[in-house]
């Protein structure tokens, strides 16, 4: 049985499951290059059916992410393409209007110019669009499915979003059905809450509670947007810019923001006072400095969530823990959780955010169908278009200029690890793409770490970003205790857990540390998961007795993730990257 998980909103995916296992999965922006794009998949739709080698007509069952979408932000596509200024000026005439004094506006007719419905893969011709309620877009999406997937409509299927990100939780961990688990899920807003709690035991997985107005990611969208970073985007710039600042700055932000929210028992109250959160933070935040804001913010969504946390584990006994949702994006608190006296295991899968939807609601479906069937739980996350030794020859013979590259063909693992110990900035384009935020080797830049000045260095050359963000630290599982402050021993595969760092680590891995507090995002890489990759770094240990190199995404700053050797290729045409590795073979650029 094939079902086919799809989401719509910010970040638009596709999955397939097979039997109750996912084959495949694809975010829409890999393939149209529009970052954070939004709307109806159908690239990352045709990828599934094509890596399966079937017709829509063989998809037995489809399962929609999110019952209730807002069409005007889809229409608008806005993370993909709001400015900051885009969004304060959403703030000040749309929401301000709305939820302070009380008058009706007109998302679309506010935002006419930035409309791209003709984007979108909806038919909506002779549709009156002007005020979409969630039903009227419900039944456009639905309308698309239909004819799309040449479905009816009794095997279509509409996911609750918590449910969703819930099943992602579970199924995202390997040991799922090892012991019980608490399955937490946390957001900016998710149809009928911003956060859930609920409880996997023996193949059966039930809501304990719902709390509908948390906040706790609210609060973080609009603290990035006060610091003039973009809501929804770059809420990662701000945790990175946390631990810059000091207690002494930290503490009075905490207590200014402690008439947001309160935890109560497995809930999360929103006590705001005001009417309109971003103006109510802008107000009461505006004496403070912008790294006292960013550490203030991240301190308190720490505190709440460990609260929280210790709270439902009080209450149920189960101390092992699967999280999911955009604030599980967030590896501070995760961090902190991590070290929690009542926590026994955390595993939180790769990338929790809104484009993980496809496969929640994948698994959530089978899992309602087929209760007594078990899923198969997620393996790796290298789910996503491969391409052969041909695709990548035809994309160097059609994109590569004459001169100042050498094409080396066939290259081994051994050449990979002696390129990168001789301190070349190298980027790995190979295998089915990963999926998630992060990449994990097949779409990735990767240099020696012990050299602190590799920061400055790809920063210049490549990636262009922000001066305080960190780079994260790619490590072989066996030298994981060499670097890696762990006493729990978990086995954190997708960089989605903070850890502090060994006095061995801020030599070998200085480079892929965060400056300020020496902590670290590891991708632990196992033998069984990416057998190429762990090759390449056993050879780097062999080379220079280092464990691990340094990790960040191929791409150049603005773009999504790299995903055919075309994109890279113009990727590596565009920056000072030393030279690219693609399915069978090396290109190298010539010493000037």
């Amino acid at each position: 049985m094939y079902i086919l998980g799809i989401v719509e909103g910010h970040n638009n995916s596709a999955a397939l499951l097979k039997d109750g296992e996912v084959i495949a999965v694809c975010f829409e922006e890999r393939l149209s290059r529009l970052k954070n794009d939004f709307g109806y998949p159908r690239r990352a739709i045709d990828y599934c059916l094509r890596e399966a080698g079937i017709g829509p007509e063989e998809v037995d069952h489809v399962a929609m992410a999110t019952e209730n979408l807002p069409f005007g932000q889809v229409a608008v596509k806005r993370e993909a393409t709001f400015s900051v200024a885009d969004h304060i000026f959403e703030q000040e005439q749309y929401w301000k209007p709305v939820l302070i004094d009380g008058k009706k506006v007109d998302y679309l007719d506010l935002f006419h110019k930035r409309l791209r419905v003709d984007e979108l893969g909806y038919d909506l011709k002779g549709r009156k669009l002007e005020r979409a309620s969630f039903e009227e877009f419900k039944a456009i999406r639905m309308e698309t499915v239909k004819d799309r997937l040449k479905k009816d409509e009794a095997h279509i299927h509409f996911i609750n979003h918590h449910l969703a990100h819930s099943m992602y939780a579970v199924f995202s961990t390997p040991t799922c059905y090892d012991k019980d688990w608490l399955v937490f899920v946390a957001d900016g807003y998710g149809e009928d809450c911003s956060s859930s709690v609920g409880v996997w035991r023996n193949n059966k997985f039930e809501f304990i509670a719902k709390s509908p107005k948390s906040g706790v990611g609210r609060l973080y969208r609009y603290g990035t947007l006060l610091l003039n970073l973009r809501p929804g985007v770059d809420e990662y710039k701000m945790m990175g810019l946390a631990p810059y600042a000091t207690e002494y700055h930290t503490r009075p932000v905490c207590e200014a923001l402690k008439v947001y929210l309160k935890v109560n028992g497995k809930e999360i109250d929103y006590t705001n006072p005001d009417k309109d959160l971003y103006f109510s933070m802008k107000e009461r935040l505006k004496a403070f400095r912008f790294d006292a804001i960013a550490g203030g913010i991240q301190k308190y969504v720490e505190d709440i969530s460990c609260q929280w946390f210790a709270n439902v584990i009080e209450e149920t006994g189960i101390r092992n823990i699967v999280y999911s949702g955009g604030v599980a994006m967030n590896i501070k608190i995760n961090k902190s959780i991590m070290d929690m006296p009542q926590v026994e295991d955390l595993f939180i899968g790769p990338s929790g955010g809104d484009e993980s939807l496809s496969i929640g609601a994948a698994y959530a479906l089978w899992y309602k169908l087929h209760p007594e069937k078990p899923i198969t739980p997620l393996k790796h996350t290298y789910l996503g278009p491969g391409y052969s030794k041909a695709d990548a020859k035809a994309a160097i013979d059609g994109l590569l200029p004459a001169g100042g590259f050498d094409v080396i063909e066939n290259p081994s693992a051994e050449l990979m690890a002696e390129k990168l110990s001789e301190g070349k900035v190298m980027a790995r384009s190979r295998g089915r793409m990963e999926f998630g935020a992060r990449s994990l080797g097949n779409r990735s830049i990767l240099a020696r770490a012990d050299d602190p000045m590799m920061i400055r260095k790809i920063n210049t050359k490549v990636k262009m970003r922000d001066f305080w963000m960190p780079f994260a630290p790619m490590v072989l599982e066996e030298s994981v205790p060499d670097y890696v402050v762990n006493p729990k021993g978990l086995h954190s595969p997708y960089m989605t857990i903070g850890f502090d760092s060994t006095k061995k680590a801020h030599k070998d891995l200085r480079a892929a540390l965060h400056p300020a507090d020496d902590s670290m995002r590891p991708q632990m890489v196992r033998r069984s998961q990416n057998p190429e990759l762990h090759e390449m770094l056993t050879a780097f240990k062999s080379k220079t007795g280092i464990g691990g190199v340094l990790n960040t995404s191929l791409n150049l700053h603005g773009d999504p993730v790299c995903c055919s050797p075309g994109d890279s290729l113009k990727t590596l045409l565009n920056s000072g990257l030393d030279g690219l590795e693609l399915d069978g073979y090396m290109v190298m650029r010539k010493t000037q």
